[in-house]
């Protein structure tokens, strides 16, 4: 009897397990919300201008659950989070395969810095907020593997303010290409993983100095990456 209802069980479970894997992922009229860039391996370059000289700063980040900081140019504050912040997604797909949708991002971050000579040290912190609309297409190895490359444009802002009464805020706008190879772990929750690149186009900060004046100046920002994210799918 323990036996049978144990084979019960198995081929009940599996029967559902069929069904559910029948569904495969970039099917039409889905909705795929997604947790993305949850960690990852990143590399910042920026370069900005001001007063007709250019400066530069390359960073290597490894975040999890975080978002990459970098600070350069410390006369005008040069302050700026990296594209790899965790954000959260929705996609939908038109056709089969084809998706259409956005990332929204938020993010708070604080940094100190100890130069020789203040105690105590200064702190940076700031906010950062993003917009990321794109498309995608969805191709299917089977119905477990498949690959998810998308491309659009992403839109931040942001702003800090540092311990030596400095305030910052600014905007840039990157465009983006994503190539996630997504593996579907159990029915309706897909993991991906892949290269992301976010190339600037342009941006801009302008900085409040402590005795009334202000800096501002123009900026370009480039990310390459290594990029998780979590999606939960669901839809006829």
């Amino acid at each position: 009897m323990k036996r049978t209802l144990q084979c019960v069980f198995a081929a009940a479970a599996l029967l559902a397990s069929s069904s559910a894997w029948a569904q495969t992922f970039g099917e039409k009229g889905q909705v795929a919300i997604s947790a993305e860039r949850l960690f990852g391996l990143t590399y910042d370059s920026a370069s900005r201008t001001q007063n007709g000289q250019d400066t530069s700063v390359k960073v290597t980040h490894f975040s999890l659950l975080s978002s990459p900081v970098t600070i350069g140019g410390n006369a005008a504050g040069f302050v700026w989070a990296g594209y790899g912040s965790p954000r959260v997604a929705g996609d939908y797909f038109l056709i089969n395969r084809l998706s259409l949708g956005a990332a929204l991002g938020y993010a708070h971050w604080s940094l100190k810095t100890e130069p020789a000579g203040l105690n105590p040290a200064p702190t940076t912190s700031g906010d950062s907020f993003t917009f990321a609309p794109r498309v995608g297409y969805f191709l299917s190895f089977n119905d477990m593997i498949g690959f998810w490359p998308r491309g659009g444009f992403t839109y931040r802002t942001f702003s800090a303010t540092d311990g030596n009464g400095r305030d910052s805020s600014g905007h840039d706008l990157a465009f983006t290409l994503e190539a996630p190879f997504a593996f579907t772990v159990i029915p309706h929750v897909v993991f991906w993983g892949g290269p992301t690149l976010d190339v600037g186009l342009s941006g801009s900060q302008s900085t409040k100095q402590p005795n009334g004046s202000t800096i501002s100046l123009d900026f370009n920002a480039t990310e390459i990456g290594i990029q998780t994210g979590l999606v939960v799918y669901f839809g006829t």
